[in-house]
């Protein structure tokens, strides 16, 4: 045997031993062959002597916990890295999570505006988006011993509509195991639990949140940030109107910049006249301080004048341009909304979906049909997110239920309008003033004793007479009311400090507004005549307030004006039209393009001169509106007008021309939108199909399926178009929403090629 033999051997013995070693030494029920404090008796003994440790194994304190499968998995679908399996899928799905996260690409007036939420957890949406319930999972899920799991479990809950208790809620934000981004979303989720309870749980937790704040800057001053703001993105969501106020503005000048623009974009939803002390405080900063505190953006959509408003919707930063649209949504007046229906029609896509968010602001206006009619998927989106949920704009909710987008469609869906009677959004109407009491009709003679009475309460020669007089006065209010309207144009320039300082603002309030806007203080005009329009969308303002507001329109600015035509939009009183006739005349394109749209309304005499005066006006929009104004009132003769302004050198105003000539059954006006359809530009040839789709007549078919083969959004106009001519029940068997915008172009190519086979050539013949 040679050495080399010999040495493997060696090794392998050795190896060997020291594998017999190390089996006997871990061997299930073996003992150490190097025990030397045990006999062989003793390692041969029977194994009863065994049995007390036995005992001490199976004892419940040493029990494994028995696992709940059902929570097990629960666990492993909220956790924070999560496989999903599908039957369909090739592989097993991996969503990574990183828990609890802040989206910042949603502002908090947008979602304080929409009551959605800005927290989000990609696992937990992961499960929502499933077409199976949850809820299995969630009830599952908030059995685990893991808070965190717990707490998104039980905002799972929240969030698909299921009752938790507000409490439990309230315990896991305490909870000084749980993250701070978890305790935002649990405040978060909690802000959206029945108000009744949850209101004082988050009084409480508002009261405390000193020590939770500063648990989180101690983490990540950032997150800390973020949860201090859903505090009071919480209190937004549960407290009354007049209690945010008070609460937003108190100490406002005290809190840190990052947490006054939260408290701003809170009060975005809120009149500017509540809110004073934060305006002065902004009138003692210039624009540089304010862009250097971070707030240029949030004063422009909270506080900025309407004038800084105006000039910053030019402005060539988006987010400064975004911010002044929504500003003027907030604003509300007259020339603020003349200002947004023109964004609205020319500007770009995403400042249009700002001015969605602004017509939202504004309480009864009548621009969501025609922002549910944008030809851009985005503004029409913006619009199914945040049209009131009111039974009179049920038309609209059918149409974007029905869009071409499916984005559209689901939004709209999701929103549910049929429970509309049981839901009130964050933007319902604000209430209008109650109407006025029945006025009684008195005859000449009463009239004449009421008159003589209010005489002599101001100036009788005799004190005595006087308290008697304006002791009758006041004891009868309805008939010194009915008196007054009976008289009003002779009282307009009467001098009786008693009746228009003291008897008449005791009797309506309309009056005591009246005093408001005669004071001479342009804050308290404008104030008082934003109140005057709230009343007269409800009823008929007193025609003495028309007169003597039509006495003092020299006193009436830039400003004012807009809002006075407002008061008298749909008054066709005498009064009424002399202080439109004044604006006929005025330097404001604004205030003139009022005007000639109340005329377009109720159309005046000896006024066709003023208008036409208009048609060559150099802004664009009042020749429009001066085309509409004479198309109303003298439209037969002034043919040769319209026809000139077919010529125009701005597209709207060729369009207005058009629909006057329409409306004289003049073909010139439908000749001209088929030549716009040839156009190079998109824009001209979108603005004249839509024209077309207005007119709803059978004869423009054939115009409608031309287009067919043009872009997209001028493709679906169509569509529109002839889903509204043609009878549902002779549409193409195959249209419905599933099929592409493609497949749908096509059915109507072909429906409309076997139309023409059989129908008159006159019908289907192509107009021009």
């Amino acid at each position: 045997m040679t050495d080399h033999s010999v040495r493997n051997h060696s090794i392998l013995a050795a190896l060997l031993a020291v594998t017999v070693s190390l089996a006997l030494a871990t061997g299930a029920g073996c003992r150490s062959v190097v025990d030397g404090s045990r006999d062989l008796t003793e390692i041969a003994s029977p194994p009863a002597k065994t049995k007390p440790e036995k005992k001490a194994v199976s004892a419940p304190t040493q029990a494994p916990a028995v696992v709940d499968r059902a929570v097990e998995a629960a666990e492993m679908v909220l956790a924070a890295s999560v496989v999903q399996t599908s039957e369909t899928a090739l592989r097993p799905k991996h969503i990574e999570s990183r828990g609890w996260y802040l989206d910042h690409g949603l502002p908090v007036y947008q979602a304080v505006a929409q009551r959605t939420t800005r927290w989000r957890h990609s696992a937990l949406e992961s499960l929502l988006d499933q077409p199976d319930s949850p809820q299995a999972t969630f009830d599952n899920g908030t059995k685990s011993t893991n808070f965190e799991i717990q707490a998104t479990a039980l905002i799972g809950l929240v969030r698909s509509g299921h009752t938790v208790e507000p409490k439990r809620l309230a315990e896991l934000i305490e909870n000084q195991e749980i993250a701070p981004t978890t305790q935002a979303a649990l405040l978060e989720a909690l802000a959206m639990t029945p108000p009744k309870q949850a209101k004082p749980i988050v009084e409480q937790l508002f009261q405390n949140r000193d020590s939770l704040i500063a648990s989180a800057e101690a983490i990540d001053e950032e997150v800390a940030t973020a949860l201090e703001q859903q505090f009071w993105i919480a209190l937004a969501f549960l407290l009354t109107e007049d209690q945010q106020v008070t609460r937003f503005t108190e100490r406002f000048s005290q809190a840190s910049p990052q947490l006054q623009a939260t408290l701003l974009d809170l009060l975005v939803f809120h009149r500017a006249d509540q809110r004073d002390a934060i305006t002065e405080h902004f009138e003692q900063l210039s624009p540089q301080a304010v862009r250097r505190l971070g707030l240029w953006e949030p004063y422009l959509r909270s506080v900025a004048p309407l004038e800084t408003l105006i000039a910053q919707t030019r402005s060539p930063e988006f987010a400064t341009r975004e911010s002044a649209v929504i500003g003027l949504g907030r604003d509300g007046s007259a020339a603020a909304q003349a200002m947004l229906r023109e964004i609205t029609d020319k500007d770009p896509t995403l400042v249009q979906v700002a001015s969605v968010f602004a017509w939202s602001l504004i309480p009864g206006h009548d621009q969501w049909t025609r922002l549910s009619e944008a030809s851009s998927w985005r503004v029409r989106l913006a619009t199914a997110q945040l049209v009131p949920l009111h039974s009179k704009y049920q038309d609209i909710f059918a149409e974007l239920k029905d869009d071409n987008s499916r984005q559209v469609r689901e939004a709209m869906i999701h929103r549910s309008p049929e429970l509309v009677a049981r839901q009130k959004s964050p933007q319902e109407e604000a209430p209008l003033p109650t109407k006025r009491h029945e006025i009684p009709n008195l005859t000449a003679e009463q009239v004449m004793a009421i008159l003589d009475r209010i005489e002599k309460a101001e100036h009788a020669s005799d004190e005595s007479q006087r308290q008697e007089a304006r002791r009758a006065l006041l004891l009868q209010p309805q008939e010194v009311l009915a008196a007054v309207d009976q008289a009003a144009k002779p009282l307009v320039a009467y001098d009786n400090d008693y009746l228009f300082n003291v008897l008449l603002p005791q009797c309506d309030p309309a009056y005591r507004l009246l005093l408001e806007v005669t004071s001479g203080d342009p804050r308290l005009t404008l104030s008082a005549l934003r109140q005057l329009e709230l009343q007269s969308r409800q009823a008929a303002l007193p025609e003495l307030v028309v007169w003597r507001l039509q006495s003092h329109v020299e006193h009436f600015t830039p400003m004012t004006w807009p809002v006075l035509m407002e008061v008298i939009r749909n008054d066709q009183r005498e009064a009424a039209q002399q202080i439109v006739r004044r604006a006929l005349a005025h330097d404001s394109p604004q205030i003139r393009i009022a005007a000639y749209r109340y005329i377009a309304d109720f159309p005046m005499d000896d006024v066709t001169s003023q208008v036409k005066d208009g048609l060559n006006h150099e802004v664009p929009n009042v020749r429009v509106a001066a085309i509409e104004a004479l198309s109303s009132v003298d439209g037969a003769a002034s043919i040769g007008d319209f026809v000139n302004r077919l010529t125009d050198s701005d597209i709207d105003v060729q369009m207005a021309a058009c629909r006057a000539l329409d409306a004289q059954n003049d073909r010139r006006g439908i000749d001209h939108w088929n030549r716009m359809i040839y156009s190079s530009s998109k824009a001209v040839r979108l603005k004249a199909v839509q024209a077309i789709v207005a007119r709803k007549q059978p004869s423009d078919i054939p115009l409608l399926i031309r287009v067919l083969d043009d872009e997209t959004s001028i493709r679906s106009a169509a569509l529109d178009g002839l889903s509204s001519i043609v009878a549902k029940d002779q549409w193409p068997s195959s249209i419905s929403n599933a099929i592409s915008l493609e497949a749908k172009c096509a059915a109507w190519k072909n429906w409309f090629d076997r139309q023409a086979d059989r129908s008159e050539p006159e019908i289907l013949a192509p107009t021009g």
